[in-house]
């Protein structure tokens, strides 16, 4: 039977990589579904802003080391 402490360090690892590899895509599936501030732009123009990219690259870093901690503690 898998421990609980494994799948967490599984599941922080497998979050953290996703916000590393792809924060993009993190950010606007989160903000999925609102209306956007700004109406005036091109069609099609939905850059995300660098400063979110990188707040979610800080949170990837985050779960990697929770991550790393729980699979520390169960080996």
């Amino acid at each position: 039977m898998v421990s609980r402490e494994l799948l967490s360090a599984v599941l922080g690892v497998g979050l953290g990589l996703v916000c590393l590899a792809f924060p993009g895509a993190v950010v606007r599936i989160n903000t999925a579904g609102r209306v956007p501030g700004g109406r005036h732009g091109e069609y099609g123009d939905d850059a995300v802003p660098e400063k979110w990219k990188w707040v979610v690259r800080v949170v990837g870093i985050l779960l990697l080391a929770g991550g790393g901690y729980f699979a520390y503690t169960v080996v």
